[in-house]
């Protein structure tokens, strides 16, 4: 049974409340998939990430893929979730970057201590 399409205020809540995003980066002939701890702002999904692979591979080719759904929490046969893709963007200007990392506060809650610190 095919499953109902969610409307743009369904997609909205969804990715309003959840945090984690799964994103698809392409290696050359393979695909590089990874969850990033993320906030829903200005129509965009903003995370922090450390440099490494994925962001090596968003420099060369900054088209992704992502997901973010409700499994976790409603199980195998009643999650909704919202995929598409677009641009991985690596964001240099420190007034945005404040504004995201307030955003991400409570995530960071339960950081590692050298993450917090490093932020």
């Amino acid at each position: 049974m095919p499953r109902d399409e969610m409307i743009p205020a369904e997609m909205e809540a969804l990715l309003s409340h959840r945090d984690v995003v799964r994103v698809a980066f392409r290696d050359d002939d393979e695909i590089y998939l990874i969850p990033l701890g993320y906030i829903w702002r200005r129509s965009a999904l903003y995370g922090v990430t450390e440099p490494g692979r994925k962001t090596r591979l968003a420099s060369a080719s900054p088209r992704v893929a992502f997901q973010v759904d409700t499994a976790a929490q409603t199980g195998l046969f009643e999650w909704q979730s919202v995929t598409g893709s677009g641009c991985f963007e690596i964001i240099d200007d420190a007034a945005e970057k404040r504004a995201v990392l307030g955003g991400l506060l409570s995530l960071a809650a339960g950081a590692p201590a050298r993450w917090r610190k490093e932020q």
